[in-house]
Parts: C-alpha cells; sequence; structure tokens
C-alpha cells in the first residue's frame, strides 16, 4: 500500500514537471515570423541611424538577441544584403559582426566619418549657418562612432592622437591607422618599437 501511494506521488509530480516544462517552452517562444513586420525598413541612405534605431525596437518588444540577424535580414538591400549573404554562417548569426561589417562597407566608421569631417568644405550654395551645422554633424557622428561623446577625457586622447599622427611619416601614420590605439602614449610606445625593428629614423616631421 506505501509503495503504491509512493508510485502515485512519483506520478503526480512528474505531471506537474511536465506541466511546467510546456508552460515555460511557450513562454520561451518566440515568433520571428509574426514579428518580422515590425522590423524598421532599411534605407541604405540612412544606414548609420538605422541600427540605433533597430536596436531600440528590438530592446522595447524585447526580442531575443539571437533572431536579431534574423529579423535584419529580411529587410536588407542592396550593398547590405551583399554583404549579409557573403559571411560565414557563423558571423552572419552575430549581430556585432554583421552590424560592423555592413558598417564597415558604408564607410561608417571612425576614420571615415573622420575624413568626412576634416576634409568637408562649403559648397557656394550654403550659407554659413548650414555649413557650420553639417560640420557638427559630423563630428557628432564621429565622436559617437569612437564612443568619446560626453567623455573629456576620450575625447582629449582623441585630439591628441590625431594631432600625433599628423606629425609623424605616411609610412609609420599608415602602420598607426592598422592598430588599435586609443591613447597617444599607446601611439608614442608603439612608434617607437616601431621605428627600432625596422632600423629607421624618421627624421622628417610634417609639425
Amino acid at each position: 500500500m506505501r509503495e503504491r501511494l509512493e508510485m502515485e506521488k512519483l506520478k503526480i509530480e512528474m505531471v506537474k514537471e511536465e506541466s511546467n516544462t510546456k508552460v515555460q517552452s511557450k513562454s520561451d517562444y518566440f515568433d520571428a515570423a509574426k514579428n518580422i513586420r515590425l522590423v524598421p525598413k532599411f534605407c541604405e541612405k540612412t544606414v548609420d541611424k538605422y541600427f540605433p534605431q533597430f536596436e531600440k525596437i528590438a530592446n522595447n518588444l524585447k526580442w531575443p538577441m539571437p533572431y536579431w540577424t534574423t529579423m535584419l535580414q529580411s529587410v536588407f538591400e542592396g550593398k547590405a544584403a551583399e554583404i549579409y549573404s557573403a559571411l560565414p554562417s557563423e558571423k552572419s548569426s552575430d549581430y556585432d559582426t554583421v552590424k560592423q561589417e555592413i558598417l564597415k562597407a558604408y564607410e561608417l566608421v571612425p576614420e571615415a566619418y573622420r575624413q568626412k569631417f576634416r576634409s568637408y568644405k562649403k559648397f557656394d550654395s550654403q550659407t554659413y549657418v548650414e555649413f557650420a551645422r553639417e560640420k557638427e554633424d559630423l563630428f557628432d557622428k564621429w565622436l559617437t562612432s569612437k564612443k568619446t561623446k560626453n567623455n573629456f577625457d576620450q575625447l582629449r586622447q582623441l585630439m591628441l592622437l590625431e594631432e600625433f599622427k599628423q606629425c609623424v611619416h605616411s609610412e609609420l601614420k599608415t602602420h598607426l591607422d592598422d592598430k588599435t590605439v586609443e591613447s597617444i602614449h599607446d601611439a608614442a610606445v608603439i612608434s617607437d618599437n616601431y621605428t627600432l625593428s625596422h632600423k629607421r629614423s624618421f627624421k622628417r616631421s610634417k609639425c
């Protein structure tokens, strides 16, 4: 009798566990097809604004991040679609990788923003107010891409680093551009090591 009661108790526990598993599975289920219509339309002219917009919607609607690239590929077009299709499967499922590769393809990386900011000139048809606004916008995009906006120390290093690069030989500047350098001190150390390893002395300076 006691053994029978134990068996019945065990069966009840198993039923409860199975029921809880089903409820949990149902709550964890994400219907990508149902939500895909909510993905914002992709526009090649405003790629820099697209990803922040997408991330805001995805976070607000609590879309699981592993599904983000699946959602995105449904709206990609032009160069973005080509880049996504060319990525290996393991990379195409990683949101950060997809985002960086597409931004790079559209030249929306820090160095591209820096060059656009530095080279942007006023058009004859522009007012000075319009020119100033565009220049400011390019500067903000550069800082945002470097994640230095509103951070004085990072902004200081960014300015010092750019000035340092302007004062070195073009070959050395190219070497620094190929590295991830965040401070003028790091740039100086890398430059000294490069000079020693190549047994060269860059006497000419642009400064």
